[in-house]
């Protein structure tokens, strides 16, 4: 099926390449958000549910990319959805609205995912005899989130340099290296993982789409609505709560379900979906550090994204050090124990460096931490939910661990993240607003510094006067965000070293991973 001499590094390296367009489709779009709105003009609704819909797109469709890039024949498969990749992201070019623009974004999307899948299976079929599944996993995770940062960095400096087409121009070109490459290595056009009759549990997939249709409504105007005050948001939660128990009742009665039940009768399941769940959470509040560079520091796409290279730094130093740790079948809680421990430490950091004249140099070290504590984690999680489960519930177990982490804790927790950082600053902004009195004698010696600058620049007593107080709210303003934020990160370094305390003082995981026999999904 494949050219070239068996176990060949150089066939290796090919083969992971050409996954590397297929998981950064989406990516292309987020090297400067400020151009997309300044082209279409959306109102921030519209482009909040123009980030959101691609996402769910794809969220939605992994089931049924599972099983058609298991379907068709590889070589056609990876072709033709090369094509169809290349001919969506050229007509987001076109697109007249963000209407057009999401919807072409999420046709990318759809085929992103099948893309994984079926450049995916030549590996597995080629190199899973000879790799220890710990490598391969390793490799992916490696492959999947060095790209996003390498990407991200070169994206933002071309993209300041042209504009923001040029990332659609650059992932068209990832595309045709793609072909090339699918042309030289796929010789034989085969399906050697085709099913004899293909099921697909149709009803089940239409009920988890419609779940995820209410969770976009509530990530994409939770907060603009103040989430239970507002009776839409109580009606949604309703319906999601009604689909669920249809779901059951849906399952209960087909023979080979999307979500299979059964699959929680193994305990590596549940646990592993809490802490998939968890990890989502702790890796969720890279957004405040996004946003605060963004929004309160002035950091343009090129800065933020140089600053968050070192993420990549911390990944090139865990990943290895951690596929290394699981082939070389070290207990699993000392694996666990470092990545938690390494994102406490990125947040413990950041909790002391959230004060006035943070500098870019101060990112630095904390988002190494993180990305030690990404690479640490991910693979780890990935491999312990994998483990011991039969090939029939493989999609069960892997749509388990996706709407656990990326559907809950990240798209809906960072929702519900940015209303408790909203309330917090609010909350910052009213006491330390009530401490601007005439008593509060620093108060007033900035408030007559401010007023003096504006009365000689020209403006009247009265218009100094309003100046002077709107420079003096402003500077309350960044002050309450920034205690916010403190708020958050202390919180967040409880959270992550606390499951530290639970493995030593249950003396949890003392084992190396175990059997894992499903394919893996790095997403």
């Amino acid at each position: 099926m494949i050219a070239g001499k068996k176990g060949s590094v150089f066939t290796l390296i090919g083969l992971y390449i050409l996954t590397i367009p297929f998981f950064n489709g989406l990516n292309v779009t987020t090297y400067d958000n400020s151009q997309i709105l300044g082209h279409f003009g959306p109102s921030t609704t519209a482009f909040t549910y123009s980030v959101y819909i691609p996402i769910f797109s794809m969220l939605a469709f992994m089931p049924l990319g599972l099983k058609l890039g298991k379907q068709i024949r590889v070589r056609t498969m990876i072709l033709s959805i090369s094509f169809l990749s290349l001919l969506f992201n050229t007509a987001s070019l076109f697109a007249p609205t963000i209407e057009w623009f999401t919807f072409c974004r999420s046709l990318l999307a759809i085929a992103s995912v099948i893309g994984i899948f079926a450049s995916m299976v030549p590996i597995l079929l080629k190199y899973n005899p000879v790799f220890n599944m710990a490598l391969l996993y390793g490799i992916l995770q490696f492959i999947q989130k060095g790209s996003q940062h390498l990407y991200q960095y070169f994206g933002a400096q071309f993209t300041s340099l042209h504009n923001w087409t040029f990332g659609i121009y650059f992932l068209n070109v990832n595309f045709l290296v793609g072909i090339g490459l699918a042309w030289y290595f796929y010789k034989a056009d085969v399906a050697p993982m085709k099913a004899p009759v293909f099921q697909f549990d149709w009803r089940g997939w239409i009920i988890m789409i419609l779940c995820f249709i209410i969770i976009l409504f509530l990530c994409a105007e939770g907060q603009t609505r103040n989430w239970f005050s507002d009776s839409k948001i109580g009606l949604a939660v309703a319906v999601l709560f009604l689909l669920f128990g249809l779901y059951l009742f849906h399952a209960r009665f087909t023979e080979d379900p999307l979500i299979n039940p059964d699959v929680y009768k193994y305990k590596n399941v549940v646990i592993g979906a809490f802490l998939m769940f968890y990890i989502g959470v702790m890796n969720g509040t890279g957004s405040i550090v996004t946003g605060f560079m963004t929004n309160i520091l002035g950091f343009d796409s090129v800065l933020g994204a140089q600053t968050h290279l070192a993420i990549l730094l911390g990944l090139c130093i865990s990943i290895p050090l951690g596929t290394y740790l699981l082939y070389k079948r070290i207990y699993l809680a000392t694996i666990w124990i470092f990545g938690f421990a390494c994102y406490g430490f990125y947040h413990l950091i950041l909790f002391f460096r959230f004060y006035p004249g943070i500098d870019s140099s101060d990112f630095v070290l904390p988002l190494v931490f993180k990305g030690l504590g990404i690479g640490f984690l991910f693979p780890v999680s990935l491999l312990y939910i994998s483990e011991g489960i039969p090939p029939k519930l493989s999609t069960s177990r892997m749509m388990s661990g996706i709407i656990a982490q990326a559907v809950f804790a990240s798209l809906l927790g960072g929702a519900i993240l940015g209303t408790f950082i909203s309330n917090m600053n609010i909350q910052h902004k009213t006491g330390l607003s009530q401490q601007l009195t005439q008593t509060n004698m620093q108060a007033e010696k900035e408030l007559a510094n401010y007023k003096r600058n504006f009365l000689f620049m020209g403006l009247s007593d009265s218009e100094a006067q309003k100046k002077a107080e709107k420079g003096l709210s402003s500077k309350t303003s960044q002050a309450a965000i920034l205690l916010a934020y403190k708020d958050v990160y202390l919180v967040m370094s409880a959270i992550c070293f606390f499951p530290i305390f639970i493995i030593l003082l249950f003396k949890l995981w003392r084992r190396p991973i175990g059997k894992v026999e499903v394919e893996p999904i790095p997403i």
